[in-house]
């Protein structure tokens, strides 16, 4: 029970990890000292894992209660590790599930005081780059101009206040088909020009978790900060709370963010093994730009913009909100007064956590990748 009890509860750090921007997944599989032994899972699932795999549990469905079928199905799953990382999956779930309507609400109405929290903890766990480097030389300067780059060119691409304007017009069909009693008959004549097709964001949203899970398992680099790069992070926020009132958008919008995890987990589980066995420093030089570059994006001072209408789904049905503010994804100077005065006090709390964390755990270069 005590290890079931603390795979759980690393599992449990890890969903937190990825939840929070600024905060590492990967990080804490060194720190738990898991890092290899979850890769090495990963890299095993393979074709003739997932035929055996269908064997066994076809077995186990037509001879079930034999005790000779269920230990042939526990002996793989022990002999691939599977039971622990399904622990440590589970562990995050419980994190991600149970986080994200505080970081929804947050997110909502008080966006510049977290956003400042986030920058405190991600300009301190720049570090952990630093520290994982394993020889320091100049043309890696190279590498993290790159990441750095990359990671502002991303976000000057994705402007959320775009974003959420599409969003709400699509959903401003919804709406008016439910004044006038046509819910749920969204032809095409009613469809406002331009827009993007329904399915789009959904094959958005496989590729944002495809991406989002590469970041998860990389030391330290955030998955939700790239989500947040990509304009997905609130999205992704938004359709988890709204799992409790059966909203079939976001069950089906989730469904296509996890099938992206999974196939990118698997896809990048063998690239990173390649690329870290063979350019460890120049990719953890490129992590560290990313990084650096992340602070661009976590600046907490936006430019902000009013819709007059704005049209979200909630509780299962679709709502118009008035005079909403937008932030964008242009950086402003804050007036001084009390708000900066609390943001700053944040980013101090964000900066004093990771640095006490990184002062408790001995992070050290990975030679098991």
């Amino acid at each position: 029970m005590p290890v079931l009890v603390n795979e759980l509860l690393m599992g449990f750090c890890l969903g937190a990890a990825n939840i929070i921007p600024g905060v590492s997944g990967g990080t804490f599989l060194l720190i738990f000292n898991i890092y290899g032994r979850v890769f090495g899972i990963l890299n095993r699932i393979n074709k003739s894992c997932f035929f055996r795999a269908a064997g066994l549990g076809g077995r186990f469905l037509k001879h079930l209660g034999q005790k000779g079928t269920t230990r042939a199905v526990t002996g793989f799953l022990v002999e691939n590790d599977f039971l622990f990382l399904f622990k440590l999956l589970t562990g995050a779930a419980i994190a991600i599930l149970g986080l994200s309507t505080l970081m929804t609400h947050l997110l909502t109405h008080y966006f510049s005081l977290t956003y400042a929290l986030f920058f405190g903890l991600i300009l301190v766990s720049v570090m952990i780059p630093v520290k994982l480097f394993r020889q320091v030389r100049a043309y890696l300067l190279l590498f993290v101009l790159l990441g750095a780059g990359i990671t502002v060119m991303v976000y000057l691409q994705v402007n959320p206040y775009d974003k959420m304007k599409h969003k709400s017009a699509l959903y401003q069909v919804q709406y008016e088909n439910q004044i006038t009693g046509q819910e749920g008959e969204t032809g095409n004549e009613t469809k406002p020009h331009g827009l993007p097709a329904p399915g789009a964001q959904y094959l958005y949203a496989a590729f944002c978790g495809a991406v989002s899970i590469s970041a998860m398992v990389l030391p330290g680099i955030s998955g939700s900060l790239v989500l947040i790069l990509m304009g997905a992070y609130y999205d992704v926020l938004s359709a988890i709370s709204a799992l409790p009132y059966f909203d079939m958008d976001a069950v089906v919008y989730l469904g296509c963010f996890s099938l992206g995890i999974v196939l990118g987990g698997l896809v990048f589980a063998r690239l990173v093994n390649y690329v870290f066995k063979r350019y460890y420093d120049a990719t953890m030089a490129v992590l560290l730009g990313l990084m650096v570059g992340s602070l661009w994006a976590l600046w907490p001072f936006k430019q902000a913009a009013v819709l007059d209408r704005h049209f979200v789904k909630e509780n299962g049905s679709v709502i118009m909100l008035e005079n909403v503010r937008v932030y964008t994804n242009v950086n402003v100077l804050p007036p001084v007064d009390v708000q900066l005065l609390w943001a700053f006090a944040l980013f101090v709390l964000g900066c004093g956590i990771m640095y006490g964390f990184l002062r408790s755990r001995d992070v050290a270069p990975s030679s098991s990748t």
